[in-house]
């Protein structure tokens, strides 16, 4: 009966190009941004914002301080490597093997995994001191020494990494279906069901409040869990979010929402934000800077930074764009910072922004992919695209 579905579910891929729900390959952003723009209140723009330490979308090391970039490449990858760092080891994944790496040396050792045709890592965690491997197909395997052993084939089929706990792993199934492995044993059970809406697959963060978690299962599909017990919630946030807003629906999450001074913000690919209170369905502030937004970072003195096509921007926490930089880079990908400097990748390299002076203090060059992930490890940065792991130091 799982093989049937798992056909019915292809075949539902390949009329909607591999991925539920459908984005126009001509998207365009609305051509609004230059009214936008030119009714910035000039009087609230900063030449310099002291904009504290990075917590979302991953909290940096205020600590971290590297002065002079260098980049080395650590190993080839492909654009479906999971990359994780454990017990002072990098572990990557490409294709049918795992690879550790340790950290200070480099020496890398090689393990070979069995797998089924399609069938690919999704995730690599730790449990018991123990690295563990994820397939799509959830199947669990551990790396025990020099061998690598399944511990479990529970033939359900997933495209999204698991929520990993410290004694559970929640699966969350192409079909809806929400089930938990507790790891002590590897036993299974099924949670709950939730509604599949449209949206494209994305590495989804998992951020919390007070009483919650959210997990974004698509780009259009939200899902809320109790923080202490990760019981599964129906609720209806974003659909309420959609009613209360003045803007156009918000269909397409940059990420999860996170949570700062009891309100929830909201990022649409699109370039509308919405800071939402869920309990009290109050919304604080909201705007729609009419450009696509590609990355973000948010600091704990409540700055959102945007990076656009064309832009960087600085938004205050209540609202206020009060620093905007045309970046001028024709592929921008990701940014990220060291103190209190923004970096940028673009496909040609790694930036440094002048945001006072608007122009590049230092420019790298390097060829990157547009699908990159950013890993802060102490002192030390890791980029990874479709084809490479990185490694940025002094």
């Amino acid at each position: 009966m799982k093989k049937i579905k798992f056909l019915i579910f292809l075949l539902a891929l390949s009329s909607c190009n591999q991925y539920l729900g459908t984005v126009d390959p001509d998207y365009t952003p609305t051509n609004e941004v230059t009214e936008i723009f030119s009714d910035l209140d000039k009087n609230k723009l900063r030449s310099q914002v002291k904009f504290g330490d990075i917590i979302f979308p991953k909290a940096v090391n205020p600590s971290l301080n590297i002065n002079t970039l260098e980049i080395e490449k650590i190993i080839k990858a492909n654009k479906n490597s999971i990359v994780n760092f454990l017990n002072e080891k990098i572990i990557v994944s490409k294709d049918n093997s795992i690879y550790l790496i340790d950290k200070n040396n480099q020496n890398k050792f090689e393990y070979e995994l069995n797998l089924s045709k399609n069938e690919k890592t999704i995730s690599i965690f730790k449990f018991n001191e123990d690295i563990h491997i994820l397939t799509n197909r959830s199947r669990i395997f551990v790396i025990n020494s020099q061998n690598i052993f399944e511990l479990a084939d529970y033939d359900i089929f997933i495209n999204t990494a698991p929520i990993v706990l410290e004694k559970n792993l929640i699966l969350l199934s192409v079909f809806g279906e929400i089930y938990n492995v507790k790891l002590d044993d590897y036993s299974i059970s099924k949670k709950d069901n939730f509604i599949l809406k449209p949206g494209i697959t994305i590495k989804s963060n998992i951020f919390e409040d007070n009483t919650n978690s959210y997990y974004l299962f698509n780009a259009g599909t939200l899902l809320t869990f109790d923080k202490n017990n990760f019981d599964y919630y129906t609720n209806y946030i974003l659909e309420d979010l959609n009613i209360l807003t003045s803007l156009d629906e918000l269909s397409e999450l940059v990420d999860s929402p996170f949570s700062y001074d009891e309100y929830l913000y909201f990022l649409d690919r699109s370039g509308k934000i919405v800071v939402f209170n869920p309990i009290s369905s109050d919304i604080f502030w909201e705007l729609d800077i009419n450009e696509t937004i590609l990355s973000y970072l948010f600091s704990n003195d409540g700055y959102l930074i945007l990076m656009t096509l064309n832009k960087i921007l600085i938004i205050s926490d209540n609202g206020n764009i009060i620093n905007s930089y045309s970046h001028n880079k024709k592929l921008p990908i990701s940014i990220f910072n060291i103190q209190e400097n923004i970096y940028l990748i673009s496909e040609q390299g790694i930036s440094k922004l002048n945001l006072k002076d608007k122009k590049d203090d230092i420019f790298i060059k390097n060829k990157f992919t547009n699908n990159l992930e950013i890993f802060f490890q102490d002192e030390t940065i890791y980029l990874k695209d479709d084809k490479s792991l990185f490694k940025l130091s002094e």
